[in-house]
């Protein structure tokens, strides 16, 4: 999670950082717990502990036991983080004439609107897989989205002008076929089916990733560097992770089964959100 949402590095003449920066990293790591908090529900089958929505059974804070821990705590969190994502938006309209930066902030407003709609959706309807699968795809592009943004507005992001060329390609190339990998994984853990398109989608996954960051750590860019050799170590621990999660599901080892299946989840969504840092930190030019 560091790696996401570390600082970028110090200009020679250090810029004042604005707080809107702090407050947009605080915002991408509470969407981030969001994230495991919703793949505990998913793991520890409490996705209708609570049947009716938005209350539980009919209060806001019912008594947080079993299953209702997870599911009514995962809403807890999912509701801060809407309410930080809208003053962000807020925050940004205000103090920010860049329409790139003021679309970024209202995609995310509204994204984080179709979330609690969706989650609804799943409880209401009886967890249909369909909308149980786009509610887990959308909360991983939102939280890539929120990281993004927090790097984008950094002023070391906007103090330099763009790089010539396209060296933030294999970036997003990765970013794009680990987005497809998740969409893959969540199929699985919804429907039960797909998992050789999983596990086609993990050797492609790993070769586009691996390859951008083998780019990144050869790149003689400090803010590249590093990074990219996190997103290198974090890759190779998501395949440990991802057989893992397979040994929990077929031989049924169920001390790990909630923890081993999340943890392989959220660790794709932070390897998404590194893939997008990254490549706005290689669209921008060297230091000189």
């Amino acid at each position: 999670m560091s790696a996401v949402l570390e600082r970028p590095p110090v200009p020679a003449a250090p810029l004042p950082v604005p707080p809107r920066y702090h407050f947009a990293r605080g915002t991408a790591a509470a969407a981030f717990l969001v994230i495991f908090a919703g793949g505990m529900v998913t793991s520890t089958g409490s996705a209708l502990a609570v049947p009716d929505w938005p209350l539980a059974y009919g209060q806001f804070f019912p008594r947080m036991v079993g299953g209702v821990l997870f599911e009514h705590g995962h809403r807890m969190l999912a509701g801060v983080t809407a309410l930080l994502v809208w003053a962000l938006a807020v925050w940004t309209h205000k103090d920010d004439e860049r329409p790139w930066a003021r679309a970024m902030t209202a995609v995310a407003a509204l994204g984080i609107l179709a979330q609690a709609v969706l989650g609804g959706a799943t409880v209401l309807w009886g967890l249909p897989p369909q909308v149980s699968i786009v509610h887990a795809c959308l909360g991983q592009a939102l939280f890539a989205l929120l990281a993004a943004f927090a790097q984008a507005v950094s002023p070391w992001f906007t103090a330099r002008p763009r790089a010539a060329g396209r060296p933030w390609l294999p970036y997003a190339l990765g970013g794009a076929a680990l987005f497809v990998q998740l969409a893959l994984g969540a199929t699985l853990r919804h429907t039960g089916t797909a998992l050789p398109w999983h596990l086609a989608g993990a050797a492609l996954a790993f070769w586009a990733v691996s390859r951008a960051a083998l780019q990144g750590v050869q790149s003689d860019r400090p803010e590249l560097e590093g990074p990219s050799s996190a997103l290198m170590g974090l890759l190779l621990l998501q395949v440990f992770l991802g057989f893992g999660a397979l040994a929990v599901r077929h031989l049924r080892l169920l001390s790990a089964a909630a923890l081993l299946p999340t943890a392989h989840q959220a660790l794709g969504a932070l390897l998404l959100a590194l893939c997008a840092v990254l490549a706005l930190r290689a669209s921008r030019a060297e230091a000189s």
